[in-house]
């Protein structure tokens, strides 16, 4: 019997209706939550590439950390950087085939 006049109330209760573009608003919070956040691109995107590009700079080869200065202008000549060679650097250089056909300081000469 509590149960008939429980069924009587909600029965004369009005029945609920959507407010105006709420399909709408309903899409857009969808929407919302389904986009990354900032932190999630970081994570995903922009650490990798931040440490992938440390370690490249990491493995490529740097030039030494005191560059080579002249300390006095140099008169140097050919005949004179021949003299200051030990004769099996003179024989190794003059020899035909090395790094040219003619021989490096034979042309020189």
């Amino acid at each position: 019997m509590d149960d008939q006049k429980l069924w009587n109330l909600l029965g004369r209760s009005p029945r609920p209706t959507a407010p105006p573009f709420f399909a709408g608003k309903v899409m857009r919070q969808i929407g919302t939550a389904a986009r990354p956040s900032w932190r999630t691109v970081v994570l995903r995107w922009l650490a990798p590439a931040a440490v992938a590009t440390l370690l490249f700079l990491a493995i490529l080869p740097r030039p030494d950390s005191t560059p080579a200065v002249m300390t006095q202008p140099s008169d140097l000549t050919t005949l004179d950087l021949v003299e200051m060679l030990s004769p099996e650097d003179h024989a190794t250089l003059t020899a035909a085939g090395w790094p040219y056909n003619s021989g490096f300081l034979s042309a020189g000469l």
